[in-house]
């Protein structure tokens, strides 16, 4: 009986679960490099040794040449005399038969839109590796797979946020929903707003004192009026972005890690009014869209009914604690 073998998405992914990238920089990919000189027969023992990596890229010092796709060498070597002329001989000469286009895209840009770019190209080359191109120089190979991969799989999520969204209302609606009830919201909303790092920037009081402890929660005395970027979120009442913040002189003193360069703050209400924010942080220069702010209102409306249901709980206890 024929054995079926390891699904390939299991060995890029071998947990199973495929994360949600902000952008096809977080994709794995393949670093892979070799100057135009180097024999070609080292190449395809490095590539039958690693079956996962899509090809090699070729450079010249630190000029790129071209990419050898993995499909494209290993069908030319197959061919009549293919071994005989090229094996032995650098791998630039094989380079140069393939005429393989560079097809090079930023590491910040996001997969729905590599994935329609990178299907746009000539028949030929629709499935070659496409190069990703750092904002240091360097350069790395994502197999058109993976792409499309995590395109599928960002669909996916679409589709099952609804059931998540269920999940969170019911939850919100039981007497006392515990504070594990914040991380499904962020996870969630990573479902259609991807993002590196979530923090909820909350007044500091003893109403929410509960959740000092939590990892996503930070409580400030007067956060809203520390800083002038935080002043904005409240005055605007609404979502509130920034393309880069290494741009924004007044980025100095917001909460956030230092590796952010896209950020978003939408503001964070109870019963009182405006108490704080959800702040979202990329690593990459990835604007949010309008339709992920939109995303992230519906889900901060689900953190304000948690903390309205807990200033309702403490105000209880109060009432309670002072009664006896």
């Amino acid at each position: 009986m024929r054995v079926n073998p390891v699904p390939h998405y299991l060995n890029i992914f071998p947990t199973g679960h495929i994360p949600v990238p902000v952008c096809i920089g977080d994709l794995p990919l393949s670093n892979y490099m070799v100057s135009y000189d180097t024999l070609a027969e080292k190449v395809v023992n490095h590539l039958r040794e690693n079956p996962l990596v899509p090809g090699a890229v070729v450079t010249q010092g630190k000029r790129l040449l071209g990419v050898l796709p993995r499909h494209k060498m290993f069908e030319r070597l197959g061919r009549r005399y293919g071994v005989e002329l090229f094996l032995t001989k650098p791998v630039g000469d094989l380079l140069m038969e393939l005429h393989t286009d560079v097809f090079s895209l930023k590491s910040q840009l996001p997969i729905n839109t590599a994935a329609k770019l990178a299907l746009s190209r000539s028949q030929d080359g629709t499935y070659d590796p496409i190069v990703v191109e750092y904002d240091d120089g360097n350069y790395a190979l994502l197999d058109m797979y993976v792409l499309l991969l995590s395109q599928s799989q960002l669909l996916s999520n679409m589709n099952g946020v609804i059931s998540s969204l269920n999940d969170i209302e019911t939850i919100l609606s039981s007497e006392s929903p515990g504070r594990n009830i914040l991380e499904l919201i962020l996870e969630s909303l990573r479902l259609v707003a991807p993002y590196h790092e979530a923090e909820i920037i909350i007044q500091n009081n003893s109403t929410y004192e509960s959740l000092r402890s939590n990892e996503h929660v930070k409580l400030l005395d007067d956060p809203l009026r520390s800083n002038e970027i935080y002043r904005s979120v409240l005055t605007m009442s609404q979502p509130f972005s920034i393309e880069d913040v290494r741009m924004v002189p007044a980025w100095n003193g917001v909460y956030a890690s230092s590796n952010t360069r896209s950020w978003m703050g939408i503001p964070v209400t109870d019963q009182n009014g405006i108490v704080g924010l959800l702040t979202l942080s990329r690593f990459s220069v990835s604007p949010f869209n309008n339709n992920e702010k939109e995303m992230a209102q519906v889900f901060v409306r689900y953190i304000n009914t948690f903390l309205m249901n807990l200033a309702r709980q403490t105000e209880r206890r109060y009432i309670y604690n002072k009664a006896i």
